[in-house]
C-alpha cells in the first residue's frame, strides 16, 4: 500500500507547508505526513479541527469539499491559516478520505521570498486572483508531469524492448549452443578453444545485457518474483561449475557452507536469487587475486506454523578492499571502485545496483563492510517460504515429455536451433518455424501439446497469433503455450514468458508449470485404487500381475521389432496398451499409442520404432520401482 508520504512525495515533492492525511470512514487519522500538525494515528480529525464537525456529513457525500483560509489563531499574535481540501481517493484500494492542509502563511512567505521584490506586487495580485483555482492548477500541473513521464517511460520501455529482442535472441543462440558443445560433443585441440571463447565471450556479453535490461525494469518496477522450490546447495553446485575457469586461471577457491538449520526445500524466485549471487561471486573473483571467496548461509528466524525463514548471507573475499569513500557509492549505478579502469575489470558496473535492488524486492537488505587490501564482506538477508522435509516434491523425472508434440515459433535461426535442441533432448517431437502466418497453418491442421513462440515477430506478433489460434482451434484439446521472447515491452499476455537467454534449466522449469501433469504421469495407483475399492490385498495382486505380464509384453514388442515383423509388432504394441493405462502412465500409454501408429505405416519408421521401445524399457523399470514404493506407504 501507498504510504502518505509517498502520496505526498508524487505529488508535492519535499513541500512542507503542506500536510497529507489518510482518514477511515470515521474520520480517524490512519496516516499522516506530521509536517505540520502532529497528530497520533488514531486520533479523530475533528478532535484538531472542531469546525469540521458541522461538514462531517457533507465530508462523506461530497466529491470534493475546499475551505479556503481557515483561521484558527488563537491570539492576535499569532497567525495561523490554513487551506482544507478534503476529497475521497478513487485510485486506492480502499477508497479513503484524504485531507490536505496547506500551511498558508508559510506558502506565502516561501513565495515572497523567492521572488524578485520588482516583481512583489504583481505576484500578490495575481496570487489573489489565482487563489481560488489553486486545486484546479495543480491538478492540471499533475496531469501534465504525469503525462511527461509517462510518455518518457514508454520510449524508454520501447526502446530496451526493441533492443532486447535483437540482442537476446542471438546470444541466447551462441551461448546455449556453444555450452551443447562443448558438454556434449567433447571437441578437443584447437577447436575447443575456439567454442570456450565462443561461450565465454557470449556469457560476458549476456552479463553486460542482463546488467543494463534488467537495471531498466528495476528502475520501472516491471520485475515480478517468481515461487518455485529449489534447494540452495543446487544453486551453489552450479555458481561452482560456472566459476571454475576463472577460478582456476587465477589459483582462487570458492567455498560454501550452509548451515545444518537451513531448511533443505526453500521457495522463492530461485533465477533470481542466483543473480544475486552470481553479480556479488564474480564482483568479488575480479577483484581477488590471492585467497578465495567464501559464501555463507545462516537461518536467522524461523516459523515452524507459517513455513516462513528469514536467512542470512555473508559473501567474502580476501580482495583489494575499499576505502570510506568508495564505500559510500559502491551501491549506485555505474560505479566501479578502485583505480582500475572499465576496460580492465570488465563489465557496466550496474551489477551491485541490480543486486541491491533485487534484494529490496525480495523484501531484504544488504550492507557491505571492508578494509583497504584486506578483503570486503557483504550481508544480507531474505525472507523465505519453505517446506518441510516431508513435503519436499519429487525431483524431475526423465522422459516426462517425452512423445509430446511441440511447435516452435521463432523468426532467429540461432535461436529455433538451440531451443529445438533442448526439446529434443526432453523427448519432445518438435517441428519449427519462421513465420507466424505458417505456423497458423501448421496449428489448424495439427494438433501440438506445446507452442513455444516469440513474441515480436516479423509479420505477425506472437500473441496475436496465440490469440487467433485458441479462438478458432479446430482441436478437441487445449495447446499449452509459452512465450521465449527477449523482452516482454509493455504489453500484457495471458501466457507464462521465458526471456531470452534462458538456460536449459529455467526452460525445463517452465514447461512443468504449462505442460499439464495427466500428461507427464510416469506412473499412478489411482486407477488401480479406482478398480480394487481400495483393497490392499487385491492391489498387491494386480500389482504383481501387471509387474510380471508388461515386462513379458514388451519382450515380444522387442522381438518382433528385431525381426522387423510388422503385423505381430502391430498387435504385441495393441495388447500392451491396457496394461500402461491400468498403472496409470500416460507416458507409456502415449508411446504404445504413437508405436501402434507407426506400425500401420508402410513402410514404418523401423529407427524411431526402436528409439519409443527403448525408452519404453527405461519407463517399465522405473515405474515398477516407484509403484512398489506407492504400494508401501
Amino acid at each position: 500500500m501507498l504510504s502518505i508520504f509517498e502520496y505526498k512525495k508524487n505529488y508535492l515533492s519535499e513541500q512542507l507547508f503542506y500536510q497529507f492525511i489518510r482518514l477511515n470512514e470515521e474520520l480517524n487519522i490512519v496516516d499522516s505526513c506530521q509536517s505540520i500538525f502532529e497528530m497520533p494515528l488514531g486520533d479523530n480529525l475533528i478532535r484538531y479541527f472542531p469546525f469540521l464537525e458541522s461538514i462531517k456529513e457533507a465530508i462523506h457525500t461530497e466529491k470534493t469539499i475546499f475551505l479556503p483560509r481557515i483561521d484558527i489563531s488563537e491570539t492576535e499574535n499569532e497567525s495561523k491559516i490554513y487551506d482544507f481540501l478534503l476529497f475521497r481517493e478513487e485510485r486506492f484500494p480502499e477508497k479513503p478520505i484524504i485531507c490536505i492542509i496547506k500551511d498558508v502563511s508559510r506558502s506565502e512567505k516561501s513565495m515572497l521570498e523567492t521572488e524578485q521584490m520588482a516583481r512583489l506586487a504583481m505576484l500578490e495580485n495575481e496570487y489573489l486572483n489565482l487563489q481560488n483555482k489553486n486545486i484546479q492548477l495543480e491538478n492540471t500541473i499533475l496531469q501534465m508531469r504525469n503525462e511527461e513521464l509517462r510518455k518518457s517511460r514508454d520510449l524508454k520501455n520501447l526502446f530496451f524492448s526493441k533492443i532486447s529482442h535483437e540482442l537476446r535472441s542471438p546470444v541466447n543462440g551462441i551461448l546455449g549452443l556453444s555450452q551443447i558443445i562443448l558438454e556434449q560433443e567433447n571437441p578437443t585441440g584447437e577447436l575447443k578453444e575456439y567454442i570456450e571463447s565462443i561461450y565465454t565471450a557470449s556469457k560476458h556479453l549476456r552479463t553486460i545485457l542482463d546488467d543494463i535490461l534488467d537495471l531498466s525494469k528495476l528502475e520501472s518496477g516491471s520485475i515480478r518474483l517468481q515461487k518455485q522450490h529449489f534447494h540452495l546447495n543446487t544453486i551453489f553446485q552450479h555458481l561452482q561449475l560456472n566459476f571454475l575457469q576463472v577460478l582456476e586461471k587465477k589459483h582462487l577457491k570458492l567455498h560454501f557452507e550452509i548451515d545444518e538449520q537451513v531448511p533443505h526445500t526453500l521457495v522463492g524466485d530461485e533465477v533470481r536469487l542466483t543473480q544475486v549471487f552470481y553479480n556479488l561471486i564474480s564482483n568479488a573473483i575480479k577483484f581477488t587475486e590471492n585467497g578465495g571467496v567464501n559464501v555463507k548461509v545462516q537461518l536467522r528466524d524461523l516459523n515452524e506454523h507459517e513455513k516462513k525463514c528469514i536467512l542470512s548471507f555473508e559473501v567474502s573475499d580476501t580482495g583489494i578492499g575499499m576505502t570510506e569513500q568508495e564505500l559510500q557509492r559502491i551501491f549506485d549505478p555505474y560505479e566501479q571502485v578502485g583505480t582500475l579502469s572499465f576496460h580492465e575489470l570488465g563489465g557496466t558496473g550496474l551489477g551491485l545496483s541490480v543486486v541491491k535492488q533485487l534484494i529490496e524486492i525480495f523484501g531484504g537488505k544488504i550492507s557491505v563492510s571492508s578494509q583497504k587490501n584486506v578483503g570486503t564482506t557483504f550481508f544480507f538477508e531474505i525472507p523465505f517460504e519453505f517446506l518441510p522435509q516431508q513435503e519436499t516434491p519429487q525431483t524431475y523425472q526423465k522422459y516426462q515429455f517425452f512423445a509430446l508434440k511441440a511447435l516452435l515459433v521463432d523468426d532467429s535461426p540461432i535461436s529455433r536451433l538451440y531451443t529445438q535442441k533442448i526439446l529434443l533432448q526432453l523427448g519432445f517431437e518438435v517441428e519449427v518455424c519462421g513465420e507466424s502466418k505458417k505456423a497458423l497453418e501448421l496449428l489448424q491442421n495439427q494438433y501440438y501439446d506445446l507452442l513455444i513462440t516469440d513474441l515480436q515477430m516479423p509479420d505477425l506478433e506472437g500473441d496475436e497469433v496465440v490469440r487467433i489460434f485458441e479462438k478458432n482451434n479446430p482441436h478437441q484439446r487445449p495447446t499449452a503455450v509459452l512465450f521465449a521472447t527477449g523482452s516482454l515491452g509493455l504489453r500484457k499476455v495471458n501466457h507464462p514468458v521465458l526471456l531470452k537467454p534462458f538456460s536449459q534449466e529455467q526452460m525445463l522449469y517452465m514447461l512443468e508449470q504449462v505442460i499439464p501433469q495427466e500428461k507427464r504421469t510416469l506412473c499412478s495407483m489411482n486407477y488401480l485404487h479406482k478398480i480394487t475399492d481400495g483393497q490392499k490385498e487385491f492391489l498387491q495382486e494386480m500389482l504383481d500381475s501387471l509387474m510380471m505380464s508388461i515386462p513379458e509384453d514388451i519382450t515380444r514388442v522387442g522381438e518382433f521389432l528385431t525381426q522387423k515383423d510388422q503385423h505381430n509388432l502391430h498387435k504385441a504394441v495393441h495388447k500392451l496398451k491396457p496394461s500402461t493405462t491400468l498403472i496409470g502412465s500416460e507416458v507409456l500409454s502415449r508411446i504404445a499409442s504413437e508405436m501402434e501408429k507407426m506400425t500401420l505405416q508402410n513402410p514404418p519408421n523401423w529407427e524411431k520404432l526402436q528409439k519409443y521401445y527403448d525408452v519404453m524399457q527405461n519407463l517399465v523399470n522405473s515405474c515398477s520401482d516407484s509403484m512398489k514404493k506407492m504400494l508401501q506407504t
